[in-house]
């Protein structure tokens, strides 16, 4: 309830909560190259396929929430097509 309500007061839009956390650290992760095996120890995953579950790709990047980070994907800034091993 807590992510669900601050992301009502900042004026986003869509269904946020705890999974949306997870989520957007895993993608964010994935486009800074960090090594998936480091983002897995900060997750707590054990397994590959699980952790690729929360990896998005495409349309994450062109949400309000990702346009507050400054840095479009399709711009050439980022990249949403690989995750470092």
């Amino acid at each position: 309830m807590i992510v669900k309500r601050r992301a009502q007061l900042a004026g986003l839009e869509g269904d946020f909560g705890a999974h949306s956390l997870r989520s957007g650290f895993v993608t964010e992760a994935g486009r800074q190259n960090v090594p998936l095996g480091d983002t897995m120890a900060m997750t707590g995953h054990r397994l590959i396929q699980t952790v690729m579950r929360y990896f998005q790709t495409g349309a994450i990047g062109q949400t309000r929430a990702a346009r507050l980070l400054g840095d479009d994907p399709s711009s050439g800034g980022g990249t949403t097509d690989s995750v470092e091993l």
